[in-house]
């Protein structure tokens, strides 16, 4: 008896408190949850017009006709040409309605997004690194035509896109970001110029350039751009305009590659 441990009723209840105060450590860092999401499939569209609309405000989200490809851009902050999975994945279509707890912050928002995919459509994936194909931004023969800009506020707040232009200042990191969506095909910033710059760019798209298109294996031809009866190709624009160009090669680039995904979501 002379050498048992006697533990006594202030350290059991220390104890408790510690495994306590763990295991409310543990539930606090978990990642926030929608409270309420709605996923129901897209009406259909009318032939050769995809439309798709991404909403949101503190207290809800709404999606309208996306892809699942879309989603998961946005919950793992990649673009389309970052994820390898079935041809589905940009051909069926959704309606994703979602009530996002209060004092949530919009950066937390990527995660919510993983914990309803995996939820809802059992999706798992791993990252990979692979040598795809790549646009480098370089300057032209000339050189570039561009203006320094005294500073450079990112894409969302410091250029102005519509369907055809684009005009504002930005970083050519940031512009390379831009084309890349673009051309469904990641650009990669080879100009080495620093800092921010005076964009102005006006072209005639055509429909390679549709942002979340299913993107080919290979980048299309630089030259081989269709011209309108109005303007040039984005790449004679880029040329003649900016004095850069898009120079089609290799590159390595993290990829999200799709283990298991759920055609239909589980119920609402």
């Amino acid at each position: 008896m002379a050498n048992q441990k006697i533990v006594t009723a202030p350290a059991v209840a220390m104890l408790i408190v510690c495994m306590a105060g763990v295991a409310f450590g543990q539930s606090a860092a978990l990642p926030p949850v929608f409270e309420v999401a709605s996923i129901k499939p897209a009406p259909p569209q009318a032939p050769g017009r995809v439309s798709t609309r991404m909403s949101s405000d503190p207290a809800r989200l709404n999606y309208t006709n996306v892809s699942i490809s879309d989603v998961i851009g946005q919950a793992y902050r990649v673009q389309h040409h970052q994820i390898a999975g079935p041809a589905w994945l940009d051909t069926e279509r959704f309606n994703i309605v979602a009530k996002i707890p209060a004092g949530v912050a919009s950066d937390q928002i990527p995660q919510m997004f993983q914990a309803l995919l995996a939820d809802r459509f059992k999706l798992k994936l791993h990252k990979e690194k692979k040598e795809l194909p790549v646009y480098a931004l370089v300057a032209g023969k000339n050189g570039p035509k561009l203006q320094k800009a005294e500073s450079s506020s990112g894409l969302d707040g410091g250029i102005s896109r519509v369907k055809g232009h684009v005009s504002g200042k930005v970083s050519m990191a940031r512009f390379a970001e831009y084309l890349s969506l673009r051309l469904g095909h990641a650009v990669l910033d080879q100009t080495e110029l620093d800092g921010a710059y005076t964009v102005a760019l006006d072209w005639v798209p055509d429909s390679t350039e549709e942002p979340g298109a299913a993107a080919s294996s290979q980048p299309g031809t630089p030259d081989g751009g269709a011209v309108g009866a109005t303007g040039p190709s984005l790449f004679t624009a880029l040329q003649e305009q900016l004095g850069l160009k898009l120079v089609a090669t290799k590159g390595p680039m993290e990829v999200l590659v799709i283990d298991r995904v759920e055609k239909v979501p589980t119920e609402n």
